[in-house]
């Protein structure tokens, strides 16, 4: 039996989501609330929930603002973000905060059944446009945040880094010596305020989302996400 909640501000959408999955003989709704504040209030909350349908943009608390007391309160639930929104912030701050799925509201319902599926049976499900968004985030430049910061030499000298050639083998492709690297490096550690290259080499990646553990995924989760 897989048991779902829904939190959705909408009335007609919040039965209609109802009525449907519970058409599923394996599908059993144990609560359906119109906002957080009310899921709280809920006398009685069914310990083996698997799966939380939840709409970001509710009234008084957000979704996003939740999903962390609903993580505590269910560790093991798949959070499916159900939204209207398909902007980049929206998908990328849910899935931060713990979401497995985010799906638009304009999906045909039996493709909401199927993503209910796939995030128990894969890890996760997106919607294709917040798949795109989201390879798109994790593909950006790494160095994209702090460019600004760099003169174009200093910004040369970080690609190369990034892509792991050594101090010689930098001097030799930009014509200079190691002792001018060195230069450069000492100034960019002061822009950046780093004192080592590992650690100067930590803070550029933590502008990215590469390593996947930035947004709460591990990369074997991405890999299993199935894209609706």
């Amino acid at each position: 039996m897989i048991n779902i909640g829904i939190i959705e501000d909408n009335h007609f959408q919040l039965n209609n989501y109802k009525e449907f999955l519970e058409d599923f003989q394996e599908c059993k709704v144990v609560f359906a609330c119109k906002s957080m504040e009310e899921f709280k209030a809920l006398p009685f909350k069914n310990p083996d929930v698997k799966v939380i349908l939840l709409d970001i943009s509710l009234p008084g608390e957000s979704g996003i603002q939740g999903m962390q007391e609903l993580k505590q309160i269910y560790p093991e639930a798949k959070i499916i973000v159900l939204s209207g929104h398909d902007g980049k912030q929206y998908v990328i701050e849910s899935i931060k905060k713990g979401a497995s799925g985010y799906i638009i509201k304009t999906s045909r319902l039996m493709e909401i059944y199927h993503s209910i599926l796939d995030t128990i049976n894969q890890g996760g499900t997106l919607s294709p446009k917040a798949a795109h968004l989201l390879i798109n985030y994790i593909n950006k430049d790494p160095l994209e945040n702090i460019r600004h910061k760099l003169t174009k030499r200093e910004y040369e000298l970080l690609t190369l880094l990034k892509e792991g050639y050594s101090y010689k083998e930098m001097a030799d492709k930009l014509y200079v010596t190691v002792f001018t690297i060195n230069q450069h490096l000492k100034k960019i550690y002061q822009k950046l305020n780093v004192a080592s290259k590992s650690e100067l080499i930590s803070k550029i990646w933590s502008n990215n989302l590469f390593s996947c553990l930035f947004i709460g995924l591990s990369t074997a989760t991405l890999l299993n996400v199935t894209i609706i």
